[in-house]
């Protein structure tokens, strides 16, 4: 019931129309944060231990930071599953960094999407999986044995099936 009440209100959400510093604002907000949320796909190590991805994804915080204090204070109340006080402080080490990344852009992208749906933009923008949803598809992968043979028969060592 909760899970369709939320979905209820983000669809609710996604229709209230936005003022045009809004919708100029979550659109460069969503941009910063694609490509924090790529590198935070990739291993932890990798990225932290080249500078040059380090500086992007320091740079990518940064612009989605700029971006957030241009939004509406109702907007940010509506979308309270976003950390907002996190990404309005700079991170003070690699490790902080990593961390609000991999929490935040990926929220942001999830929750804000929606509601620039109908912009020529937001065809192109990533679509994040729900972290429950890729939970449930995973766990339905590693139980899904193979089918059951019919009567109980088996297979020889050979793979033929016996009599």
């Amino acid at each position: 019931m909760a899970s369709s009440r939320a979905t209820t209100s983000r669809t609710t959400l996604s229709r209230v129309a936005l003022s045009a510093r809004d919708k100029k604002a979550v659109l460069a907000l969503i941009e910063h944060a694609q490509p924090v949320y790529l590198l935070t796909r990739y291993p932890k190590k990798q990225v932290l231990d080249d500078r040059g991805d380090t500086k992007r994804l320091a740079d990518g915080l940064a612009g989605m930071r700029d971006a957030a204090k241009a939004l509406s204070a109702s907007l940010r109340e509506q979308h309270a599953m976003i950390q907002w006080d996190e990404l309005a402080q700079a991170p003070d080490s690699d490790d902080l960094l990593w961390r609000r990344a991999k929490r935040i852009a990926p929220t942001v992208i999830r929750d804000l999407g929606p509601l620039v749906e109908g912009e020529p933009e937001a065809a192109f923008f990533l679509r994040p999986e729900d972290p429950k949803t890729r939970a449930k598809a995973k766990k339905a992968a590693a139980t899904k044995s193979a089918p059951a043979r019919a009567s109980g028969a088996r297979r020889s060592s050979n793979g033929a099936p016996s009599r």
